[in-house]
This record gives C-alpha cells, sequence and structure tokens, in this order.
C-alpha cells in the first residue's frame, strides 16, 4: 500500500525548498530591519534546519503553555527558529545588519533555491516521461 505519491528523494526537495524559503524571508526581515536600533541579524541555518526536519522534529519549540494558546505550526505553515547573531559588526545604535552581506546571502538562497526547484522539475519530467505523456514531445 502506498502512504505518499512522493518518494523520499522529492521529500527531501520539497523541504529543502521550504527551508529555502524560510531562509528567504529571514533574510527579508533583516534587510526591512537594517536601520531599525538594536535590531539583531537573524540567520536560518540551512543544513542544522534540514537536518531536524528530515529526523521528524520541528525546527521550533512548539509546545504550548496553555490549553486556550493557539498551536503555531499546522501543516504547510512550518516556523523556523532563528538564531541571533552576536557581536556581527554592530553599529553604535545595536544593530548588526549588514546590508552587503545579506543581499549577498540573498543572492545566494535565491541560485540554491532556482537549483533545487530545477532538480526537482527534472524529476516531475522523468515522472511525466514514465507515465506516457512524454511520448510525443
Amino acid at each position: 500500500m502506498v502512504s505518499s505519491i512522493w518518494d523520499s528523494g522529492s521529500v527531501l526537495y520539497e523541504r529543502s525548498l521550504n527551508v529555502r524559503s524560510g531562509i528567504h524571508e529571514t533574510i527579508a526581515s533583516n534587510l526591512a530591519n537594517e536601520e531599525t536600533p538594536g535590531y539583531k541579524n537573524r540567520i536560518l541555518p540551512f543544513h542544522e534546519t534540514l537536518s531536524a526536519l528530515q529526523r521528524g522534529e520541528s525546527p521550533l519549540d512548539t509546545r504550548r503553555t496553555h490549553p486556550r494558546h493557539l498551536s503555531i505550526s499546522t501543516p504547510g505553515n512550518q516556523v523556523f527558529q532563528h538564531v541571533n547573531v552576536v557581536n556581527s559588526g554592530g553599529g553604535l545604535d545595536g544593530n548588526t545588519v549588514n546590508l552587503e552581506e545579506e543581499m549577498t546571502q540573498m543572492a545566494e538562497n535565491t541560485m540554491m533555491y532556482m537549483a533545487v526547484s530545477q532538480f526537482l522539475k527534472g524529476r516531475f519530467d522523468g515522472w511525466r516521461a514514465a507515465i506516457g505523456e512524454g511520448r510525443n514531445g
């Protein structure tokens, strides 16, 4: 009996895209707060987060401290743990965001996201060919 149409490789690609998306959101948040006094640069470590997802762990402690509190994690809405970077070239206002570094990380993450997307597309193209839709193309 098949429990999922996704094989383990496709699940890995999906999780990788989710983590890459989380990294993108984290970098965007850093950029938006570049001039916020006291803001600490945040990073989402790719390998640690992906490894936690592969082990079935949540990258964020989602325990509810009261039964009436809402759950913060639902399927399809993964919340990632952000790690504060300490002493990362903070200015006089205590802000540790480095614009050039964030822009470089954004470009690198975008390229990695696109690469994983292409791998996943290749997997789907292979499935399509195996099913027979690719015969005429």
